[in-house]
């Protein structure tokens, strides 16, 4: 990052009050949250819900409601593949041994 892209990026974040919870904060200090985890976002938006402005909290809302569905997507195709599993227990093996050797 170059010295002006640095300074443009300082320059735009506002100044935030001194309880503010950074999501880095929450990521370290909090088991189990990660960037992509919408808990993590919700966890912000709760603690910095009196000093957030409005569109700052529409844009964590935002972010929050794409994750889940992402989340709730990745959810349905896990449950496509267990069930998609159950189904093949049913069926007889792929492999069956014949004297000792797998037939193929």
């Amino acid at each position: 990052m170059s010295d002006l892209e640095l300074i443009n990026s300082l320059s735009s974040e506002p100044v935030r009050p001194v309880d503010h919870v950074s999501i880095e904060t929450i990521i370290q200090s909090v088991p189990c949250m990660a960037i992509n985890t919408p808990a993590t976002y919700a966890l912000y938006l709760h603690y910095n819900k009196k000093h957030l402005a409005d569109d700052e909290k529409v844009k964590v809302e935002l972010i929050i409601e794409r994750l889940q569905k992402e989340r709730s997507q990745v959810n349905k195709y896990n449950m496509d593949y267990m069930d998609r599993d159950l189904d093949e227990e049913n069926k007889p093996p792929h492999n069956i041994y014949i004297d000792g050797a797998a037939a193929e």
